[in-house]
């Protein structure tokens, strides 16, 4: 490998051409990093005063390769372009201020004039990013036209637009009006700033010292690491079609529209599908990730195939979101008792291959080992460990076993064979969990009240709604929720009164508008409202719902007691009613 190393001031960089290739990642940085970076230069160069200092600021590296006349920068990116931009800054801000002394040596710092292929004199700007419609902002920037906004630009572009005001913002209020101070600070930043400019003979070599660079993730993380690792095995001529599939996998996690992290997914997909994902005994982390892809790159086909790879990626992608972004009933069911719930698509994403029907009983399951580890107040984090190491076996399942109608009897023996233990271990303090239930954990009493009424409602062969329709239910108080001294005085157990009213056994789901009606009415003056209500469960509290005598109705209906008066004991015995239901709903029993 032939590297020509030079450390050459700003004003040496940019009498050079650059590009920025369009596999490269997009321009991330923001108003921050970019002010830091004037500022710890304005800092190094000059002293409290304002005088200059007789020292030098080295600002990093970066890595290139050269094609024709024009450096392709592999790393350091982030780094070039804000200072292009800065020196964009610098211009625009002089001529504003209406400094008579020529900005040539500026200008020819950000562009220079050339001969085209017909010998007509043009402009050619010194930095040129290839990657989607950066271009047009630094153009834009370049020639000192004004964006009106910048909400709907790409991100790349938009974060450009944004740089460029915070330097132009930054040399406005340190140096003011004071044009004198601001060439001062130019001069210094141009003669001054180094970096160090390796240059390699090849985009291979210069992806390899990337690597070198960056393989413990300084400012990068595996994510982008791994684009690296991809581009660095292919061949130059799968460039386009590679920066065409990571570019769809990315887009596809960021456009979920949930705070989906494209590295979580990156960590999730390993966890999936290899069963060695490990450090240490656990479940890889995202900053293990990497050094574990570089380990078995060619184990897992990386080193063969990186194009190959991407496509595994990105087809996991689009599974990643569907689960996220369209789920369906079961895994809905976790995201409205949890939504920052993500462990679970460990195992989702070992899904690939399977039918809805399938899926559906992945999803099932996963609900009720979930809804398990909540209600004992388990931390989720345990369930990273479980998930990891059931992935990659079902994955293995899927992968291996024929796609035949005995299959999902064969995949719901292989999901209960390490599910039900989890719950089986854990089923005392379920039990306990939910005969405890009441108000004072209010998010997991909705819950099972809506997952109740939602079971209820199938059983008795009426139209099932999503779970997002029952959330929108009120929770009624049976035992009113805010008493009169009349109705605390007649309740059989006046001291338990504040804690019976918040049990599961005396709450129900009512309808906004017959919950503000019936207010704090007793029990003998809510049982007619409770006859409007739409909802099985709570009809059921005062009128059995049972019609014939073998129809699911009337079997639904054997399930819920109901109810002539309200006290102590027939709390406690719908308590226990609920409870049963609830221990039926997930699998419990």
């Amino acid at each position: 490998m032939q590297l020509d190393v030079k450390h050459p001031a700003i004003e040496e960089v940019f009498k050079d051409f650059y590009e920025v290739p369009q596999f490269q990642r997009e321009y991330v940085w923001k108003a921050a990093q970019v002010e830091a970076l004037l500022s710890d230069a304005l800092d190094a160069l000059f002293d409290e005063n304002g005088s200059p200092t007789q020292s030098e600021y080295f600002i990093g590296s970066i890595v290139a390769y050269k094609e024709n006349d024009v450096f392709q920068l592999i790393d350091g990116q982030q780094r070039i372009t804000s200072l292009f931009i800065a020196l964009c800054a610098f211009r625009d801000r002089r001529k504003d201020l209406e400094d008579r002394v020529s900005l040539n040596i500026l200008e020819k710092m950000i562009q220079d004039e050339v001969d085209d292929e017909n010998g007509i004199p043009c402009v050619r700007l010194r930095l040129k990013p290839l990657y989607e419609d950066a271009g047009d902002a630094l153009n834009g920037i370049a020639s000192g036209e004004q964006f009106p906004s910048t909400k709907k630009l790409p991100n790349s572009a938009q974060n450009m637009l944004e740089a460029y005001a915070t330097a132009y913002e930054f040399l406005e209020e340190e140096f003011g009006a004071d044009v004198g101070k601001l060439r001062a600070f130019q001069a210094a930043l141009t003669k001054r700033v180094r970096l160090v400019r390796i240059q390699t003979g090849s985009v291979a070599d210069a992806l390899r010292i990337f690597e070198t660079i960056n393989d413990r993730g300084v400012g990068l993380n595996a994510l982008d690491l791994l684009k690296n690792l991809l581009f660095r095995q292919a061949d130059s001529k799968e460039f386009d079609r590679l920066t065409g599939i990571w570019k769809d996998m990315v887009h596809t996690i960021e456009t979920t529209k949930k705070g989906e992290k494209a590295l979580r997914f990156l960590r999730y997909f390993v966890l999936s599908r290899y069963p060695d994902a490990r450090k240490n005994g656990k479940p890889l982390t995202e900053d293990h990730l990497y050094e574990w892809l570089v380990e078995h790159q060619d184990a897992i086909g990386i080193s063969k195939d990186p194009v190959g790879y991407a496509k595994q990626l990105l087809e996991a992608a689009k599974l990643y979101k569907q689960h996220v972004a369209s789920p369906g009933s079961h895994l809905a069911h976790i995201y409205q008792l949890s939504a920052r719930a993500r462990q679970h698509l460990i195992v989702m994403l070992a899904t690939e291959g399977l039918h809805k029907d399938e899926l559906d009983e992945v999803g099932r399951q996963m609900e009720n080992l979930f809804v398990a580890f909540v209600l004992i107040k388990e931390t989720t984090k345990a369930l990273d460990i479980i998930f990891s190491n059931a992935a990659p076996a079902l994955y293995a399942f899927v992968q291996t076993t024929p796609d035949t109608p005995q299959r999902i009897s064969l995949l719901r023996d292989h999901l209960a064979a390490w599910i039900q233990p989890e719950i089986a271990k854990r089923l005392p303090r379920i039990e306990a969990s939910i005969d405890g239930l009441s108000l004072e954990r209010k998010t997991a009493s909705r819950f099972v009240l809506c997952r109740i009424a939602q079971y209820v409602e199938g059983l008795a062969g009426c139209q099932v709604a999503g779970i997002e329709h029952y959330w929108g239910y009120h929770i009624e108080h049976i035992l009113p929720n805010q008493p009169t001294p009349e109705q605390r005085e007649k309740f059989d157990k006046t001291d338990m009164y504040d804690s019976y009213k918040q049990r599961l056994g005396n709450l129900t789901l009512l309808e906004q508008s017959i919950n503000c009606a019936i207010g704090r009415d007793f029990f003998i003056d809510k049982q007619p409202h409770y006859q409007k209500s739409a909802l099985f469960m709570t009809k059921s509290l005062t009128q059995s719902q049972a019609v014939g005598i073998a129809s699911a109705f009337a079997k639904t209906a054997s399930l819920l007691p109901t109810f002539s008066e309200w006290n102590s004991a027939n709390i406690d015995t719908r308590h226990r009613h609920l409870k049963q239901l609830a221990l039926n709903v997930w699998d419990f029993s």
